[in-house]
């Protein structure tokens, strides 16, 4: 499915937030609830797929992944022929964006609205 700029800069935004979100999930998991099995119940979860990204033992490198490869469609638009693979390069992603401008932008106080982001784009795509 060819996506415009606009599109790009969007997933790749919800992208992030999810993938900020299943870091910070696993984290406090694994401080929180070790030797525990927690089942916490989910609302608002359109088409399961968060849930499904909190179960995926690889949904980190999966998110990494789609988010460099919406970098590097970004960067082909713009003809600069850069590749991005390295995890430096990946860091700088998300250490160049503005959290509270996206969370603004989509509607959400913190993370724990992650809930009511619209993944319609997203469920499109796969």
């Amino acid at each position: 499915m060819p996506l415009n700029e606009d599109e790009i800069y969007e997933l790749q935004e919800k992208l992030l937030l999810l993938y900020k979100f299943i870091c910070q999930n696993r984290l406090f998991k694994e401080f929180y609830c070790l030797e525990i099995e927690l089942k916490p119940e989910y609302k608002n979860d359109k088409g399961g797929l968060i849930c499904k990204l909190i179960n995926m033992n690889e949904a980190e490198e999966l998110l990494k992944n789609c988010i460099i490869e919406l970098e590097e469609m970004k960067v082909e638009k713009g003809k600069l022929g850069h590749q991005i693979n390295s995890y430096y390069e990946f860091q700088e992603i998300l250490d160049s964006q503005d959290w509270i401008l996206l969370y603004k932008l989509y509607g959400m106080k913190n993370l724990d609205d992650i809930w009511n982001l619209d993944l319609e784009l997203l469920l499109k795509i796969f």
